[in-house]
């Protein structure tokens, strides 16, 4: 394609340079259900290293609206956070996210997952790179635990609690017999990749507010069912000039949820592959012939 994602000297300036935080952020997390596990990741939230007047929490929920309103008011004197709601229109995140974006004041959007409990140099690991680069976006690794019996609590600076849970099998990481984010593999090899965005998973990334806009947004074209939307995301980002880049210390916790069954996954993602392969084929051939996926 002619795009290279090599984006070695901006990690040299990011190993090198001093630390600022000029930049504003907002962390965009749609919200379906799940009150403990939204509760537990705004919690991860509240902890983080990156100045609290430079980032902002917008909850989009298209449903329990009451259960995010409430999380809402319960930690608004710790950090700046505000509700969107929409009307429940099924599955699908691109609508919430978009709708996060239009009401984000941030230079960068981090979007995040409702269900993921961040380290407290989350925020800090995410904005290190766009301090130092105009043309990037970033990639974020998933630890996946079962966090049910975690309270509130339990998250605090030290982070100690949450980064001794073990590693569980989940139904979101479809690498077969492994604890590990499947992407592993693919991400230790970003620079050269021929197309990063199979690695631009929408649940912990973030991106230029303004290059959110000039793309276009998240295609809505892809709710109603599930997967892909994110991918074909990060596709127009890397179209667009960016450099999608993988920070490791950017690691949220995945906690175990059921909110998408098995076969409704199976069903959307088989549907939305083809919306995606028929926009890139070149991308669709990829992951056929030399990753061995469907």
């Amino acid at each position: 394609m002619g795009l290279i994602n090599d984006y070695s000297d901006v990690a040299h300036k990011v190993k090198t340079e001093k630390r600022n935080h000029e930049l504003s952020a907002s962390v965009v997390i749609p919200f379906h259900e799940g009150y403990d596990i939204l509760a537990r990741t705004i919690k991860s939230l509240t902890q983080q290293t990156y100045p609290k007047d430079r980032f902002e929490v917008i909850i989009a929920a298209d449903a329990n609206h009451a259960d995010a309103r409430l999380i809402t008011k319960q930690v608004k004197k710790e950090i700046d956070i505000k509700l969107v709601t929409l009307s429940n229109t099924g599955f699908g995140p691109s609508s919430p996210r978009n709708a996060g974006i239009y009401a984000a004041r941030g230079d960068v959007i981090i979007s995040l997952d409702s269900d993921m409990i961040c380290p407290p140099s989350f925020l800090d690991s995410h904005m290190v790179w766009f301090h130092n680069s105009s043309k990037i976006a970033t990639i974020g690794l998933r630890k996946f635990v079962e966090a049910s019996k975690i309270e509130l609590l339990d998250i605090t600076p030290d982070f100690r609690m949450i980064s001794s849970l073990p590693e569980i099998q989940s139904i979101s990481n479809n690498a077969v017999c492994s604890r590990k984010d499947k992407r592993i593999p693919e991400l230790k090899q970003l620079k050269i990749h021929p197309f990063p965005s199979n690695c631009f998973h929408g649940g912990n990334v973030a991106y230029w507010r303004d290059d959110a806009l000039d793309i276009g947004l998240w295609d809505e074209e892809f709710n109603g069912n599930y997967g892909y939307e994110d991918i074909e995301f990060g596709q127009r980002l890397f179209e667009k000039g960016r450099k999608l880049v993988f920070e490791n210390n950017t690691t949220t916790y995945h906690q175990e949820s059921k909110f998408v069954s098995p076969y409704e996954r199976k069903k959307g993602l088989s549907i939305n592959r083809i919306k995606l392969y028929n926009r890139y084929p070149a991308l669709g051939k990829f992951r056929r012939d030399i990753l061995g996926l469907p």
